[in-house]
């Protein structure tokens, strides 16, 4: 038994260490280490909780007692102890009827598929770790509030609490931000390699030589710190000027090929190699350290390290261990553009909480709306399963500022109850799904109340495979107390029947319907020009503005667009199948498990289709040099309406005959992917017991 639930007992019970040790006639320092050591033997285990008495410690022995045959148990401390045991119990439960008399090996399939559903749900739910994934606009607050969240601060030089990370009106940290548990204070870096680097430096020098501003504020302070080629005032006449080495050396005459050399090697990259370092945990600045660790890593100044990626921050934080196996990941400030591998990549992660941040102001702002109606419009899930939430980051007295009916609230909470009501409205003005939304002041609420929200959130998560092996369980207990084979015979034979006139119907894939490449002309009006720019240097690779990923995602909502109506055909036919067929335990279990089976397929056919895309279209682009260079020479130009130029420019090259290679290759792969997500999966569904009652009849 583990030592952390005995002393939970005790804890609970109220009894102290000295007083439980009396009565096991031993000393408080063996029980003290008894309750820090691993597992306890059953026998002593029982003896401890016999001596701690109490409803808690009865709870305790009777849930030890249990049988599991079929999943190992989980810590009488897991959360969804009582729904990971109804698991167990339904397996077996199901177990015992395949081998009854009542079972016929036309029920099979419906036994395989319910096994199946079980141990989906067993998966999910036996794992306590979640991301959750703070998303807004550059300077919108979500570092500053994530830090006062999770009592990351420390000191400045006046006394005043402050966030651990850089933080500012934006523009501050370079990079994506992950914090973890850990039983120390400590740092991580994942950094970016040289050619990276190299790129990177190219672009700062040649936006000085052209007046264009290419490289992110917080990345260029970085490149010069860690090269000394930092800007500086000097005083002149009374006055202070700027000068910029960089820009001294190209008016000198230097190559710009020749001064990235330089700073590079400046830089002296082959002694940047460290990855981590860590404080012990009783360290009493442990906070303060991180402080210094991090804002010099952020700004280029640590001679350790070289340009981050991801810095992942270690604390042995309570907030976090009392939320659970929490990882929170401070994303990079959006600007303007959401369509960004990493903000995908957590929307489409099923354990991952996505938090909009947003302003009480502007609620929800345009970054909000953006996403979700990309999420809408990719086909995504995440919303339905309660996996998007909008934090909204009041200051001050703001909420007694909005009015209701002309007359302003009589509170603060009431000032929030009205701006949510108002932020609700209008995502359904705009069409968009209705999201849970909550407030959190960094400088007025006490971060218990957004641990409050974001756990509930996290369990409206989970409750989601929860209401699943409630369906399951409720369908296993129908199927073992009411069989009639005949019926079920006839039933299968229909579904097949029914099923493979529907496949006929839908097995062939509607065409085009939303060519992939508006959503990268569309994608033009929104991008800065300066990530566009960038990302036309690296041939479509730049994180801001990823071509590829862009395209991609293009593919992914024409795909939801062309199988949406072939989706509805697959629902209306089980909701004609149910009343068919809806007396039939085991039918019906069957089609509610097919229900939540085509769900999932759909979620893997549209993220195929968002990766066949990107694929296809980086095969045709990497060989379209004259492209790439005509949109990297418009930059710095000084013509009007560069972005309109490359939009008209990459428009006109995708309505030309030039992809028409890997358009091709999309609609074969977007078939492939079609038949081996859903078609081939319904038909197996619908057709595995019916062919064994095409056995039996012939023999």
């Amino acid at each position: 038994m583990p030592s952390d639930v005995l002393r939970h007992a005790r804890e609970k019970a109220d009894v102290k260490q000295s007083t439980l040790a009396k009565t096991l006639d031993t000393n408080a320092s063996f029980v003290s280490r008894l309750e820090k050591g691993g597992p306890v033997e059953p026998a002593f285990a029982e003896r401890y909780l016999r001596a701690v008495g109490g409803p808690i410690a009865d709870d305790v022995l009777e849930y030890y007692r249990r049988e599991w045959a079929h999943s190992e148990p989980p810590s009488y401390l897991h959360p969804d102890r009582e729904h990971l045991w109804r698991v167990e119990q339904t397996l077996q439960h199901l177990a015992a009827f395949e081998q009854s008399p009542q079972n016929h090996p036309i029920l099979a399939d419906t036994i395989s598929t319910m096994r199946d559903d079980l141990s989906s749900v067993l998966r999910y739910l036996e794992r306590l770790d979640h991301v959750i994934a703070w998303v807004g606009d550059i300077g919108v607050g979500k570092t500053t509030a994530l830090a006062h969240a999770a009592r990351l601060l420390a000191p400045d030089a006046k006394g005043m609490m402050r966030s651990v990370f850089p933080v500012g009106s934006g523009r501050i940290t370079v990079c994506e931000t992950m914090i973890k548990t850990a039983p120390a204070f400590g740092v991580a870096v994942e950094a970016l390699d040289e050619e990276s680097i190299r790129n990177l430096v190219n672009d700062l020098i040649h936006s000085v030589a052209k007046g264009k501003v290419t490289v992110p504020a917080e990345v260029t302070r970085v490149l010069r710190n860690m090269s000394g080629y930092q800007s500086n005032r000097v005083e002149v006449n009374d006055e202070f000027e700027t000068r910029d080495p960089i820009a001294d050396a190209l008016a000198a005459g230097e190559e710009p090929a020749i001064l990235a050399d330089k700073m590079i090697a400046a830089m002296n990259l082959p002694s940047r190699r460290e990855t981590s370092l860590a404080l012990s945990e009783e360290a009493e600045d442990g906070m303060q350290w991180l402080a210094r660790t991090i804002s010099r890593i952020n700004i280029g100044l640590d001679p350790r390290f070289s340009l981050p990626r991801r810095i992942t921050v270690l604390v042995p934080s309570s907030s976090l261990r009392e939320a659970g196996d929490l990882s929170l990941v401070d994303t990079k400030g959006v600007e303007t553009i959401t369509q960004r591998p990493d903000l995908r990549g957590y929307i489409d992660e099923p354990r991952t909480l996505v938090v909009l941040c947003s302003k009480f102001p502007d609620a929800p702002n345009m970054t909000v709306q953006r996403i979700l109606r990309e999420n809408e419009e990719s086909g995504s899930d995440a919303a339905e399963r309660n996996r998007i939430a909008l934090l909204v980051l009041p200051r001050g007295d703001e909420p007694m500022h909005v009015l209701d009916q002309g007359e302003p609230p009589t509170s603060g909470a009431e000032g929030r109850a009205i701006r949510r009501d108002e932020i609700h409205h209008a995502l359904a003005g705009a069409g968009l799904p209705k999201v849970k939304t909550y407030f959190y002041d960094a400088h007025g609420d006490k971060p218990e109340i957004v641990w409050s929200n974001l756990r509930a959130q996290i369990g409206l998560m989970r409750q989601v495979h929860i209401d699943r092996l409630d369906r399951t369980a409720q369908a296993v207990s129908e199927l073992v107390a009411d069989v009639d084979i005949v019926k079920t015979r006839g039933a299968r034979k229909g579904l097949e029947e029914s099923f493979d006139r529907l496949i006929e119907r839908i097995v062939e894939m509607p065409p085009v319907r939303r060519p992939a490449h508006q959503n990268l002309v569309d994608q033009f009006d929104d991008v800065h020009q300066s990530s566009v720019a960038a990302s036309m240097t690296r041939r479509g690779n730049w994180p801001n503005f990823s071509i590829f990923h862009i395209l991609g995602v293009g593919v992914r909502q024409d795909a939801n667009l062309r199988s949406a109506d072939h989706l509805s055909r697959i629902e209306h036919a089980l909701e004609d199948a149910e009343l068919q067929y809806g007396e039939l335990a085991d039918v019906r279990a069957m089609i509610g498990s097919l229900r939540d089976r085509v769900a999932a397929w759909r979620q893997e056919f549209l993220q195929q289709a968002q990766s066949i895309g990107s694929d296809a279209f980086r095969g045709v682009l990497s060989e379209e040099t004259k492209l790439w260079s005509d949109s990297v020479a418009r930059y710095g130009t000084y013509v009007p309406g560069y972005k309109k130029s490359l939009s008209e420019m990459w428009n006109d090259f995708f309505e030309s005959s030039k992809p028409d290679e890997a358009r091709a290759a999309i609609e074969a792969r977007l078939k492939d992917a079609w038949d081996s997500t859903i078609i081939e999966p319904l038909r197996a569904a619908t057709r595995a017991a019916s062919d064994l009652a095409d056995v039996e009849d012939a023999a």
